[in-house]
């Protein structure tokens, strides 16, 4: 028997453990965020009082989001992962959710089909490794946040306000904007496990203004490791990324369920691959 269950503070450990194997990067605090966010859609499997596997969901009104699914490697083959998503997609559905994405990994797109799961693009990923610059960039004030949240909601039709707004203050997290009489772009940037920082959500009017964030980001934090994600709908960012000293990693495969929302156009960086 597999058992589904909420995931508490006390699974917490085990969820970054299972994120260390898989090397995605995750911290203790990724976790505590997402169950603040979302404390009932993220799922622990269980088999005979075992934990085998977990899955997280997401949600922004009436489009979600569902990520982190692993199942322990002793225990795949078994429908864990499978029972998992239903789980995720059951709960999200009873919330009113009418759209449902995920960023697949290949091995598992077969599954995601057999749930409802259509292709939509390839969700391309980069990585840049550490260099000699360090420059000045500064913070953007905690004043502003209101004025990004809002620019977000315009530019993507999503409500992703209450995520944006925990990451406000967290030293491990810091808010970058454009803006000329308003905002013309925004990125969020946050240390990862390893000491490796992620540019993402990074929302911008168009490119220009994208590749203005990148480069100030990129001679700040040239001592540090860099990773982005990008829909490859937006594969003029993914050339400048090649262009200036970004590798390709292994990309996953953006799929949805239900209603297809397509608000990417001013997306040049993903949130995470759990939060869309």
């Amino acid at each position: 028997m597999i058992d589904i269950s909420v995931m508490t503070d006390d699974d917490i450990a085990y969820a970054t453990g299972m994120t260390d194997i898989e090397q995605w990067g995750y911290l203790k605090s990724d976790f505590a965020r997402l169950l603040q966010f979302e404390p009932e859609g993220c799922f622990i499997a269980r088999k005979e009082g075992e934990r085998v596997g977990m899955v997280t969901g997401t949600s922004y009104d009436d489009y979600a989001f569902i990520g982190s699914l692993i199942v322990d490697r002793g225990h795949r083959g078994e429908g864990i992962g499978e029972k998992l998503v239903s789980r995720a997609v059951e709960y999200l559905t009873k919330k009113g959710v009418t759209a449902i994405e995920l960023d697949g990994v290949f091995a598992a797109v077969s599954l995601y089909r057999r749930l409802g799961f259509v292709d939509k693009y390839l969700s391309l990923r980069f990585v840049h490794e550490p260099g000699g610059d360090y420059g000045e960039l500064y913070r953007c004030p905690d004043d502003l946040m209101p004025e990004i949240i809002a620019f977000d909601r315009d530019v993507t039709g999503l409500n992703r306000s209450r995520m944006l707004s925990r990451y406000t203050g967290e030293k491990s997290a810091s808010y970058y904007v454009v803006r000329e009489e308003a905002v013309k772009g925004y990125a969020l940037v946050r240390k990862r496990a390893g000491g490796i920082f992620a540019i993402g959500p990074l929302v911008a009017v168009d490119r220009m203004y994208a590749e203005s964030l990148l480069l100030s980001i990129m001679k700040k934090y040239g001592t540090r490791k860099l990773e982005i994600g990008v829909p490859a709908v937006n594969r003029g960012i993914a050339d400048f990324l090649l262009e200036n000293g970004f590798m390709y990693n292994q990309p996953s495969l953006r799929m949805y369920r239900g209603r297809r929302i397509d608000y990417e156009k001013n997306i040049y960086g993903i949130f995470s691959a759990e939060k869309g």
